[in-house]
């Protein structure tokens, strides 16, 4: 909802409610918060939020971008998933699948993960894997090079030598692909 979020405020639940801020020339013209308890419970907070906000940008004169649904959102709404729920099962924010649905760069190997996602091909916890397990993965299952899973996942050549080595942290929804591929969900042959 844009120019509304939910403020929890865990240090006084009973002021939890939601925020709405607008902005024009880089001046707040609203800023305001809806408390839960004051309106009675969060769905009407929340819409009282949603009024205010609305008549706030019909007096300010603000326009509101349109929300684009490209194929990855329409895959998600089919399938009944939310984004948190996508973002669960490729172990990554939520806000990186709204990012990707909106039409940011979104690597091949995370395109073909999503999809596996959406068509329910993905279960089980987010895996733990090693340096060790990605290097047999790329070099024994799908034969690639470190240039070539590199390419497929968007990241540098010198990220995945990390990865395999143990010296850096290697991403959840890389390991989960690595996984994925493993146990044949999804396919690495996407050139």
């Amino acid at each position: 909802m844009q120019g509304i979020t939910r403020d929890n405020r865990p240090s006084k639940p009973s002021d939890a409610g939601w925020r709405v801020r607008l902005m024009k020339d880089g001046k707040f013209v609203a800023d305001r918060h809806f408390r839960d308890l004051a309106y009675h419970g969060r769905s009407r907070a929340k819409r009282a939020a949603q009024c205010y906000r609305d008549d706030m940008a019909t007096e300010h004169q603000i326009q509101f971008t349109q929300t684009v649904h490209t194929d990855l959102a329409l895959q998600r709404h089919a399938a009944g998933l939310t984004q948190a729920a996508i973002a669960s099962m490729l172990s990554v924010s939520p806000g990186l699948v709204s990012k990707w649905e909106k039409g940011g760069h979104i690597p091949a190997a995370a395109r073909s993960l999503f999809q596996a996602a959406v068509q329910g091909e993905l279960v089980g916890d987010a895996p733990s894997l090693a340096g060790a397990d990605i290097r047999r993965i790329r070099a024994e299952v799908l034969g690639w090079t470190q240039t070539q899973l590199a390419d497929a996942l968007g990241w540098a050549y010198a990220a995945v030598g990390y990865w395999e080595r143990g010296q850096r942290r290697i991403p959840g929804w890389v390991q989960v692909y690595m996984q994925a591929i493993d146990e044949g969900r999804v396919s690495g042959k996407q050139y």
